[in-house]
């Protein structure tokens, strides 16, 4: 069954929109997120405590809230 274009939109909007709210409230734990690579690169580029990762929409969006809970 393929899911429902509208509803898989809505759902990526959202998921970059938390993305964006998080690489804001992990700027305290000296976390920097690059939110324009996942528009242009389709990958997120996070700095995080002298390391460099770059992640999907997905695992961009768990790690940023991995550093906001630890």
């Amino acid at each position: 069954m393929i899911p429902d274009p509208t509803i898989t939109e809505a759902f990526q909007e959202w998921l970059k929109a938390q993305i964006l709210q998080l690489s804001v409230d992990t700027l305290k734990s000296n976390a920097v997120t690059c939110t324009a690579c996942g528009e242009v690169l389709g990958t997120y580029i996070v700095d995080y405590q002298g390391e460099r990762f770059r992640l999907s929409m997905e695992e961009a969006y768990a790690f940023l809230k991995f550093i906001q809970e630890n």
